[in-house]
């Protein structure tokens, strides 16, 4: 069922099997891979079934560091959260992204790839992808298009599948039809609490917008809110945050990783003529409604592994953008209203994006006759988008702000800075794929700046997939959850999501963290199993 957090009555404690922080990919998945245990599942959310600007503004907060869009703009307060607004761009993350590299500070995972292949399964299931088939040449023969021949093996063509499955739509009806899930929103986790000499969490105390107040009692717990909100939560569930729950080590909130973006030149093709139709979105009848592939370019994993590099992909942008005019501020003005016009970002703020576009109007005529003129299949120059794994360093951090929100929590401040490893990996990447694409005759690329580091920084901005907050580690010294998302020291307080990821590859984070929800949720059954079953069918309100 879903309720607005106005029945709840104030003061008032619900008993659960299960309680689930968060409604966004992660915390569904977790409640409906667990509905056919029987427990009783309250999952919270703090936004509602649409956009709620007071509850949004929860998510504000401040940044430091290199440029980042603000902080209420990256995420969504609602049923579905971050699912509301994303592209829908999937992947599984790479055999190496796994693997402790001798280069990459703090990289390996306590399991491989392996390991979440079965999950990366039926995560394709429930973001509604085709199937787990990631292969160039099987897709090329079924699409006709061939793939770029390039010199050496350095480069290699990548697969995406893409399918934005909005999460807060596709399973609204699926869990207001089970009765042993309780969904509340408008329900904001204010701070967790630990039974009193104990190791396990005993309650969330929970508050909403008009004041009410009560508390989440259960037998298992898991925080599903995001790579900000997860730190933040803890952080905040103590006397101080350097004695917070999980914080032993003082790590929570450590370790923030970003995806950079950039859009680092052009590929000047040879032959005007080049087919690059693979790289751009094609799909079968086949496939499930809406969702396409398209294919990028990325180091193969000898490349990575000689040059000590940082994984990344690069793509191709379409050939009406080829165009400097797509560089202009008033013209990306536009296209950020167009996104939010089309659902692909957070409501709010189109006033000031009219204003930018505007001062410029002769510009944005220019890109429309070039969004309608231009042949999709010719041009002497193609803009690229770049993404990048950056490191995971221990200085990158969340922590909590001076500031405060309307329920009076200190807001999160993030601190993000790119590492001149980073933006040396970056440099060469582009420079072995110049080299890949030249040395077999396709062309070359040309920067959009000049090649310095500083260059390079201020042409990257965040992808807005926050990462490894609260990372996974064996050891309690170098991580806040262990293998099984269980934070250490507590034993029944579990975190899914991408703050657990230890390094993050490039590819977009959702796929494989719907993945790691379906691994978290086998691993709670196991839990409930051992514990005497409920005999309720639905949570319990008791005054």
């Amino acid at each position: 069922m879903i309720e607005e957090v106005a029945g709840v009555a104030d003061r008032s404690r619900i008993d659960c099997d299960v309680c689930i922080v968060g409604a966004g990919a992660a915390g569904i998945t977790v409640a409906l891979e667990l509905e056919a245990t029987g427990a009783r599942i309250c999952l919270l959310d703090a936004g509602g079934l649409a956009y709620r600007r007071r509850a949004q503004a929860l998510l504000d907060g401040e940044v430091v560091g290199d440029s980042y869009p603000p902080l209420k703009e990256t995420r969504f307060a609602g049923l579905g959260g971050a699912t509301r607004i994303w592209g829908g761009w999937c992947r599984p993350l790479d055999p190496i992204d796994f693997t402790e590299r001798s280069w990459v500070p703090n990289s390996g995972w306590p399991f491989g790839h392996d390991s979440l292949r079965p999950h990366y399964q039926r995560a394709h299931a429930i973001c509604g992808l085709g199937e787990v088939d990631y292969d160039p040449p099987a897709w090329a023969k079924r699409f006709g298009a061939e793939h770029l021949k390039l010199a050496g093996d350095d480069v290699v063509t990548t697969m995406f599948q893409v399918s934005p499955t909005r999460f807060g739509s596709r399973y609204r009806a699926a869990l207001a039809a089970t009765p042993n899930i309780r969904v509340l929103l408008g329900a904001v986790a204010l701070r967790c609490r630990a039974a009193p000499t104990s190791d396990r969490l005993e309650r969330v105390e929970v508050g909403a917008l008009d004041g009410r107040r009560f508390a989440v009692a259960a037998r298992l717990f898991v925080l599903a809110t995001g790579g900000i909100e997860n730190a933040r939560l803890l952080l905040l569930s103590g006397p101080t945050p350097e004695t917070s729950i999980g914080n032993a080590r003082g790590l929570v909130g450590r370790y923030f990783t970003e995806h950079p973006f950039m859009e680092p030149g052009s590929f000047l093709p040879r032959d005007p003529a080049i087919s690059l139709r693979f790289y751009f979105p094609a799909r079968t009848d086949d496939m499930p409604p809406d969702a396409n592939v398209r294919a990028a370019l990325s180091l193969g994993r000898p490349a990575l592994e000689r040059e000590g590099l940082l994984n990344a992909a690069v793509f191709f942008l379409p050939a009406y953008e080829a165009h400097p005019v797509f560089t202009d501020p008033a013209v990306k003005a536009m296209l950020e209203l167009w996104e939010k016009v089309r659902g692909r970002g957070v409501p709010g703020g189109n006033c000031d994006h009219v204003r930018r576009a505007l001062r410029a109007p002769h510009r944005l005529v220019h890109a429309a006759w070039r969004r309608i003129a231009v042949c999709p299949g010719r041009t002497s120059s193609w803009r690229l988008r770049a993404f990048f794994e950056a490191e995971s360093l221990h200085h990158n951090r969340v922590r909590l702000a001076a500031g405060k929100d309307a329920l009076d929590r200190p807001l999160p401040r993030v601190e993000w800075r790119l590492s001149e490893r980073d933006l040396a990996s970056m440099r060469r990447v582009l420079a072995l794929h110049d080299q890949a694409l030249a040395g077999a005759g396709h062309g070359r690329l040309a920067l959009a700046f000049d090649d310095t580091a500083e260059a390079w920084r201020a042409a990257a901005f965040g992808g807005k997939h926050h990462m490894g907050t609260t990372r996974m580690h064996a050891s309690p010294s170098a991580g806040v959850v262990d293998a099984d998302c269980r934070v250490h020291g507590v034993r029944n307080l579990y975190v899914a999501g991408s703050s657990v990821f230890p390094t993050s590859g490039f590819a977009n984070p959702t796929l494989t963290i719907v993945a790691l929800a379906v691994r978290l949720a086998e691993h709670l059954k196991g839990r409930l199993r051992d514990q005497e079953p409920s005999r309720e069918a639905r949570p319990t309100t008791t005054g």
